[in-house]
């Protein structure tokens, strides 16, 4: 019985760590907030648009994306430019979750500049599978 307990208490444990140290991601009069500080600005990124753009908190564009169309299977995909490093990555999330993806890679520098070695990382991890998949068919 003392054997459940233990491992009862280490699953509640591990789970209740992982909603403590996740980042609360906010977008509000378009400014993207991580635990209620200034992260980056996100132009209107509505559903209906094709385009639109990050910049970092000085207002400098650093990040283009274009909302498009999955042919394969329904949904919508960004595909993320990265200014400057001749960059792209393609990945299937919402906007928040993508902010979420560039805060947890440390993608953007304190001063609001790209990291391109972590930019580097972030195409390695998610690259431009979909339209590669679209090519392949």
């Amino acid at each position: 019985m003392n054997y459940f307990k233990a491992i009862l208490f280490w699953i509640l444990l591990s789970i209740s760590a992982q909603f403590t140290f996740a980042q609360k991601i906010k977008i509000k009069d378009n400014i993207a907030y991580v635990d209620e500080k200034p992260f980056l600005k996100v132009s209107d990124c509505g559903i209906f648009k094709e385009e639109c753009s990050i910049s970092n908190l000085d207002g400098k564009e650093i990040i283009f994306l274009d909302n498009l169309t999955d042919p394969r299977r329904p949904g919508t995909y960004f595909r993320a430019v990265f200014i400057g490093l001749n960059t792209t990555i393609e990945i299937k999330q919402s906007l928040k979750t993508l902010l979420e993806i560039l805060y947890k890679n440390k993608v953007v520098g304190d001063d609001g500049t790209l990291i391109r070695d972590n930019v580097k990382i972030l195409f390695e991890k998610y690259g431009n599978r979909i339209s590669l998949k679209d090519s392949e068919d």
